[in-house]
């Protein structure tokens, strides 16, 4: 799921469909949200609660149900300059596709062996 959260004011203008076109997949579901609802429900289920996360990419466990609000993520890295963001999490340039995949190979390993 690709959640685009409108922070900057360039993120008005940006064009969505050319990201959507560009990262076609089957399995993506897209969704807009100008208000930044999402990006406080995501600071919330990381500890900071009243804040906006944005740039953050959460891994879940395969058997997590949301319900009424988001739950923790069993994984997550961020590009967040922000005090409130746990610095250990913190991974931009050429360090954060590889932590992505090395997180998605992880996790998909230990759903494999449950």
């Amino acid at each position: 799921m690709i959640v685009w959260i409108e922070m900057l004011p360039e993120d008005r203008d940006a064009d969505i469909e050319a990201l959507i076109i560009e990262m076609a997949d089957p399995r993506i579901q897209w969704f807009h949200d100008p208000r930044q609802h999402v990006g406080r429900a995501i600071a919330t289920s990381l500890g900071a609660m009243g804040k906006i996360a944005w740039d953050v990419y959460l891994f879940f466990d395969i058997a997590a149900e949301w319900k009424n609000e988001l739950l923790r993520p069993q994984q997550w890295v961020h590009q967040l300059s922000d005090s409130w963001a746990d610095p250990t999490h913190l991974r931009y340039g050429d360090q954060l596709e590889p932590e992505l995949r090395r997180l998605l190979r992880d996790l998909l390993g230990s759903q494999m062996a449950a």
